[in-house]
């Protein structure tokens, strides 16, 4: 494919016309290889190459470029807008759902187009801008396309120098932690906490939302997740030792659910600090379970086993949500704070958290709702049925100095 990029680029410069690269990438087709076999990837990779060939023209040509990547050179580009329809087409139909063996098939694609002459005038940074602009269409939550922009540069280069502080923090354990109170409205007390992890670089506060992702790209989340529990079971080991049924929860990424040996780790840091599984609980998401199911399963019921609580975290916002509570050993639904902002607002999602309540019910889970920030957001989740709540009308995530105060309790259990 290098050659023919190379070639158009000479042709382009003779004739003073405009090619352009697409570098495409398929979403999610690794849960295809891992629940479908590798056959069927394979008859997917072939009908992804039909479908978009059946899209370009003459002045085209499609290549595999690794895996599930794709280039896409297009030569004699008339205008930007003309490319932007032929992208926009590719997407659209690598959305589309495909029937493979049987298999009803659900994918899409990131897309990124870099243009000759003015993103590049050679073969190797033409794909490498083609691949940044792709990056920054997974990134931006995948099933779309993006122009490469010089701006995606300087962006390239700032995660660059984040991911190296964010090396060196991890090396010299640099994070802090904040805990999110989580109340039983009912009851009165506080039954656990929400660990959150905190970083500040050069003097500021960096947003988890900013460097969660390149921690996981790094592989450095797995050694900060235990950093930070160890932190916690020291900083709140005098709550933890008072009320044996004080919980602290954290949340696991892919990455970390996924090891082989999560369970044994787990079980061997709580030893350490003589503590008991049943005071850990663990948060995931609908991403790890969709990052490969099976594994994920013998996972968690490991985890379960050793007596460690399982809580599905943003419940809801997924597709295949209600699927996973019968596949996966789930104890705790934690409704997803779109829909507790919504109420007394959209009554539509009022009737889906009400719902939520009853599912749970009827399948003997307890729910959590999260981001509660109003009085009235309270008083419907108590009277929908829902009485254990967190969010900021309670308290903001705090330091263990702040939870541990005699008063601080009292305070927020006034609050209900």
């Amino acid at each position: 494919m290098y050659q023919y990029i190379e070639k158009a680029i000479n042709n382009a410069l003779e004739h003073d016309t405009q090619c352009a690269l697409l570098f495409i990438d398929l979403d999610k087709f690794k849960p295809v290889n891992d629940s479908f076999g590798h056959a069927v990837g394979d008859k997917l990779l072939c009908n992804v190459t039909e479908r978009v060939t059946s899209i370009l023209g003459n002045n085209a040509q499609l290549g595999r470029q690794s895996g599930d990547e794709f280039l896409v050179l297009i030569q004699n580009v008339e205008s930007q807008e003309s490319l932007r329809r032929v992208v926009k087409e590719i997407s659209k139909e690598l959305a589309n759902r495909v029937i493979i063996e049987d298999f009803a098939i659900n994918i899409s694609a990131s897309i990124g187009v870099a243009l000759y002459p003015f993103d590049a005038v050679t073969p190797d940074i033409l794909i490498r801008n083609a691949d940044v602009a792709m990056m920054q269409a997974k990134q931006g939550g995948r099933n779309d396309f993006e122009f490469f922009s010089d701006k995606m540069n300087e962006q390239i280069k700032q995660k660059l120098l984040l991911e190296n502080d964010l090396k060196d923090a991890a090396r010299d354990n640099l994070f802090f932690n904040h805990y999110q109170p989580i109340i039983d409205i009912e009851a009165k007390t506080i039954n656990g906490v929400e660990l959150l992890m905190r970083w500040e670089n050069n003097g500021q506060l960096v947003s988890p939302a900013l460097f969660i992702p390149i921690a996981e790209e790094t592989g450095l989340v797995t050694q900060l997740t235990e950093q930070a529990l160890r932190r916690a079971l020291v900083e709140l080991k005098k709550l933890l030792n008072q009320n044996k049924l004080f919980y602290i929860s954290l949340n696991l990424s892919p990455k970390h659910i996924l090891k082989e040996n999560i369970t044994e780790r787990l079980q061997l840091i709580l030893a350490q600090a003589q503590i008991s599984p049943k005071q850990l609980r663990l948060e995931i998401t609908e991403s790890i379970l969709l990052e490969d199911k099976h594994k994920a399963a013998n996972q968690l019921q490991k985890l379960k086993a050793a007596g460690f609580k399982l809580l599905l975290d943003d419940f809801g916002t997924g597709y295949s949500s209600l699927t996973y509570l019968s596949q996966f050993p789930i104890n705790v639904i934690k409704i997803d704070q779109s829909f507790v902002n919504s109420i007394g607002v959209d009554k539509g999602d009022e009737s889906i958290i009400k719902t939520i309540l009853s599912l749970a019910e009827n399948l003997e889970l307890y729910c959590i709702a999260e981001g509660v920030e109003t009085r009235e957001q309270m008083m419907f989740l108590a009277s929908a049925g829902c009485h254990v709540l967190q969010g900021y009308y309670f308290a903001k995530p705090m330091t263990a100095k702040a939870l541990c105060e005699d008063n601080c309790f009292g305070n927020i259990i006034n609050l209900v």
